[in-house]
């Protein structure tokens, strides 16, 4: 049983903000977790549930009771399928998220106007505005890549390349599998015996629908390629005058965990990423270096370092003496 404070903060930052600013206290039931708006916030409900430690199903009904910002905000890379009520479809598009409409869907004896995937790359901080006597409701089902790369490793090369897809166009089928899942996800918390399974279910039906229906080209890159590409953005970097790009900046840009991404750049170059950069920065260094027009600090600002001590400090570390030293040997 996966409890709120068990979530990796990824999946915590996508509904507590929201809940504390509308006064909703989560209580937890088994595996469920409900709470209704207190306070004068808001009225309504949310609740939650985790059916993987890297998956999150998401459910809220809420009306503002006055005109009020909604804060929210992510802290790194997700994939999402949702259904949106008008009210909440104009606040999503408010704060910024590229939704990728599908279609119409009526849930419940409530319309709600648009199924949609998207997926966010990079962490931000979101505002939108509501609207007092509005109601506000939604379903999604939030996977991290972690997620994807749990079914890699228990299923080879069937799950891979899964991610991306949440932020293009899906074929007949597809729609049609997002659509059964997110009708089954119910407007209240299923609290009764087997819902949680239920929940499980509903996930695994959809993930597994959508890997059998996407393009054959649309597979993620294989180990070497992905590996390769991760040298070419941290060369790219370099020689722009970068420092190397971080590891995590890389791993958005390619749609992959962090996890997955070192994993597999070790295995590939038989060292890490941070190593990889280090070499490449200290490489271009030394051919800067051969050219005697340029002088010391300028060579450090080629190479993205913010002052010339910082790089004196760096080379000398690596190459067991400065760059003065260096260029006169």
């Amino acid at each position: 049983m996966i409890g709120v404070k068990d979530m990796p903060r990824e999946l915590i930052a996508l509904f507590e903000p929201q809940a504390e600013q509308l006064g909703i206290q989560l209580e937890q039931h088994g595996g469920i977790w409900t709470g209704a708006a207190t306070g004068g916030a808001a009225r309504g409900t949310m609740w939650l549930h985790a059916p993987s430690p890297y998956c999150l199903v998401l459910s809220h009904d809420v009306t503002p009771c006055n005109d009020m910002p909604l804060f929210e905000g992510s802290l790194g890379p997700y994939a999402c399928v949702c259904m949106l009520g008008e009210d909440a479809l104009a606040c999503s598009k408010d704060c910024g998220l590229a939704i990728r409409p599908i279609g119409r869907a009526l849930h419940g004896c409530h319309t709600l106007t648009e199924l949609a995937t998207f997926v966010e790359l990079e962490p931000r901080s979101l505002s939108s505005s509501l609207v007092a006597g509005h109601t506000y409701r939604s379903q999604s089902i939030i996977m991290l890549p972690e997620f994807f790369d749990e079914l890699d490793r228990r299923y080879p090369g069937e799950y891979r390349g899964l991610f991306p897809l949440f932020d293009g166009a899906w074929g007949a089928a597809a729609e049609r599998a997002i659509r059964r899942a997110l009708a089954d996800i119910p407007a209240r918390p299923p609290l009764h015996p087997g819902g949680e399974l239920g929940l499980l279910s509903t996930v695994t039906a959809l993930i597994s629908s959508l890997s059998a229906d996407r393009p054959p080209a649309a597979a993620e890159p294989e180990t070497e390629a992905l590996a390769l590409r991760a040298q070419e953005l941290i060369s790219e970097a370099i020689e722009a005058g970068n420092a190397p790009p971080s590891i995590d900046s890389v791993a958005k840009r390619l749609y992959v965990s962090r996890s997955r991404l070192c994993e597999t750049f070790r295995h590939v170059t038989g060292q890490s990423m941070g190593s990889y950069g280090r070499q490449l920065r200290l490489e271009r260094a030394c051919r800067l270096l051969e050219d005697e027009r340029l002088t010391i600090g300028e060579v450090a600002g080629l190479l993205g370092y913010p002052t010339p001590s910082a790089f004196c400090h760096a080379f000398s570390s690596a190459m067991g003496t400065s760059p003065q030293k260096w260029r006169e040997s």
